[in-house]
């Protein structure tokens, strides 16, 4: 009977852990997990150990070994469980001197990657639904993806915008489009190969610097990479071209303003 039980508990706490690695229960799921393991192990042990006592007529001393090992265990066990210590609810991220306290649904994680602060990164990453700004525990949020929050610096170093300035005088101007400016780069990925067009749809400031910049890798606005100052903060993510919009941008800045340390 342990073995179906503890394979059931370790398989869902494996699910768990595996899943939703920045939930506050990941620290227990991993727990339980090596629990389940240890479990199976003693309720071997106590098979093994009570058998041959049986087999060799010390009944008793047969059952006492069970009640011995089996006692041993869940009290150790719910004793050492009691002293696990759940995961944050909030992750530390920097943007320069300003904190911002993320919760752990927004963490940025992933299936068997648990949340992480890489050293040296300029800004932070978080993990959000784009339609309504859910986390992981919204039910009405379909698609979890990466949003990139970097600071306000023109001269933020930034693969979308770095490509923007360094090849803005390589580009051909095209027809407006919903209130962007738009330009093609042309290129080619090596001598010989295919040449390639990347549209970029772009809206300016007085100063002639980008405030929203889209770089699209297909004619009809698909699978575009999002650019846009709001405030203090450049924030990048991935959407159609018609998905961004100045009203969701400020609800997700004002999200992530929740988030800074007062």
């Amino acid at each position: 009977m342990a073995i179906p039980v503890c394979f059931v508990v370790g398989a869902a706490a494996g699910f768990d852990k595996f899943y939703f690695p920045a939930h506050p229960h990941a620290t227990l799921d991993a727990y339980d997990l090596n629990a389940s393991k240890l479990i199976m192990a003693a309720a071997g042990l106590a098979a093994v150990l009570s058998s041959v006592a049986f087999t060799l007529g010390f009944r008793a001393t047969a059952s006492l070994l069970v009640i011995l090992i089996w006692t041993a265990t869940i009290a150790g066990n719910q004793i050492a469980r009691a002293r696990v210590e759940p995961g944050p609810d909030y992750y530390e991220r920097h943007i320069g001197s300003e904190v911002f306290l993320v919760p752990w649904k927004y963490a940025d994680a992933g299936p068997g990657r648990p949340p992480r602060d890489p050293p040296g990164e300029i800004g932070f990453t978080v993990d959000l639904c784009l339609s309504n700004l859910g986390g992981r525990t919204d039910i009405d949020c379909s698609w979890i993806q990466q949003v990139r929050i970097l600071p306000g610096d023109k001269d933020v170093a930034d693969p979308t915008l770095g490509s923007w300035r360094k090849y803005r005088s390589e580009m051909t101007p095209g027809p407006d489009h919903d209130g962007y400016r738009s330009f093609d780069l042309s290129y080619q990925l090596q001598p010989g190969a295919p040449t390639r067009i990347q549209h970029y749809f772009v809206r300016l400031n007085a100063m002639g610097e980008p405030t929203r910049l889209v770089a699209c890798r297909l004619d009809n606005g698909r699978f575009c990479t999002h650019r846009t100052l709001v405030g203090d903060y450049w924030f990048g993510y991935e959407a159609d071209l018609a998905q961004g919009d100045e009203t969701s941008d400020a609800k997700l800045a004002a999200l992530v303003e929740s988030w800074r340390r007062k």
